[in-house]
């Protein structure tokens, strides 16, 4: 029973900061504080969850992912109706009545920089519950209910591109220069998130006009093109923000929405970073960063268990195993996000775990892959870099 309870962690969480953060005033901290002291420390003071349950109450492990669409709606609507000018929806008795929440005393006890602390909790949400399981069903491609879930949960984000790139393009390319999801070693994330956030948006768009051009279809057709689907329902879920809460609901769904989307591109940098790969090889388990960390494994939906994710692509969250041997991330998914937020100690931290994966997992045609990465870097303390820098030397050497 545990290991379908630790299921609705995410669900839970997000009830219950969304409910103390409507309380406004500093209970617009509390989705923040949940996140570190809740998640990052309970990864660190709770041992690894490397579980392998057998799970067969498919019905209920689907509900917590469904359930997803309906609390990035009711996030949206609480944020977009809070800062609201007037009660355009005529629900300001039905919400103080039901939940106590005063929209009028709302805006009396909240500062902007609280509103805006609040929306950055809201971003998390938007990340780590739309985009997250989007990606899991949008990999669902048997199931056309599950990626229409997918893909309205990763409009939240506007991130039309996402379940065109990541399943089609970036599982094909990880760890190579093609694919932009994949960071270099010595990259920064800050850099990082914009140069790939805009060359997945047109690998997207190159993948699905390529789609499309075979049923001599337009890309820029909505009826066939998946893109403009996407962009199109994320334009909805603006307009929507819009008519609840004019200018100001913009404003607040634009913040959880770029927020959300920079969260994923965040996870993108961490899960690959600085790993080689040969385009012809095989993506295998060595390939992705991984972690068991209790309670990003749980909120996550074992999106952590991300070895196994890209050597099984089509498998469902609940039967990922744990690959204990594979490459491990220095801590959970949310100390890792704040470790790369800091370039020079997420360097100095990756440093030894980048030279044991060229010693314990390189193949041979990936040790020199990695020499030349190594080298470009710059990074210091990267023995395949020292190797290369003594290779050159040696040649030079030779020819003088």
């Amino acid at each position: 029973m545990l290991h379908y309870l630790k299921f609705t962690t995410f669900p839970l969480i997000a009830i219950g900061v969304m409910h103390a953060m409507m309380q406004g005033g500093a209970w617009m901290y509390t989705g923040i504080l949940a996140l570190v002291f809740v998640v990052a420390l309970g990864d660190i003071l709770l041992p690894d969850d490397r579980s392998e349950p057998r799970m067969e109450g498919e019905f209920f492990l689907n509900l917590m992912l469904w359930l997803t669409l309906p609390i990035l709606m009711w996030v949206t609507l609480c944020f977009t109706w809070g800062v609201a000018p007037v009660d355009v929806l005529g629900i300001d008795g039905f919400m103080k009545s039901t939940f106590g929440y005063d929209r009028l005393q709302l805006q009396a006890d909240t500062t902007w920089y609280q509103w805006f602390v609040g929306a950055v909790a809201g971003a998390f949400l938007f990340g780590a519950g739309g985009t997250n399981v989007g990606h899991e069903l949008t990999h669902r491609t048997y199931s056309m209910r599950d990626m229409i879930l997918g893909r309205w949960m990763l409009a939240f984000t506007c991130d039309a591109s996402f379940a065109i790139e990541h399943v089609y393009g970036h599982h094909k390319n990880l760890g190579t220069p093609a694919d932009p999801a994949t960071a270099q070693r010595g990259e920064n994330v800050y850099s990082f998130v914009l140069k790939s956030t805009i060359g997945g948006y047109k690998s997207a768009w190159k993948l699905e006009k390529q789609r499309l051009a075979k049923f001599n279809q337009s890309v820029w057709n909505p009826i066939h093109s998946r893109m403009m689907r996407g962009n199109l329902m994320s334009l909805g879920l603006f307009a929507a923000s819009f008519y609840i809460g004019g200018w100001a609901g913009v404003v607040m769904f634009w913040v959880m929405s770029a927020g959300g989307k920079t969260l994923l591109e965040i996870v993108n940098f961490m899960e690959h970073y600085g790993i080689v790969r040969r385009p012809e090889d095989k993506v295998e388990p060595r390939h992705s960063w991984n972690t068991n960390a209790s309670v990003s494994t749980a909120l996550l939906y074992a999106l952590t268990r991300h070895s196994h994710h890209h050597a099984e692509a089509d498998q469902e969250y609940w039967n990922l195993r744990s690959y204990q041997h594979a490459p491990m991330l220095p801590t959970g998914y949310l100390g890792t996000i704040l470790l790369a937020l800091v370039p020079p100690l997420y360097k100095k931290v990756m440093t030894p775990l980048l030279n044991h994966w060229d010693e314990t997992f390189a193949t041979p045609e990936e040790k020199k892959l990695a020499i030349e990465a190594s080298v470009k870097s710059g990074m210091k303390g990267l023995k395949s870099a020292q190797l290369g820098q003594q290779a050159s030397q040696n040649m030079n050497r030779a020819a003088a």
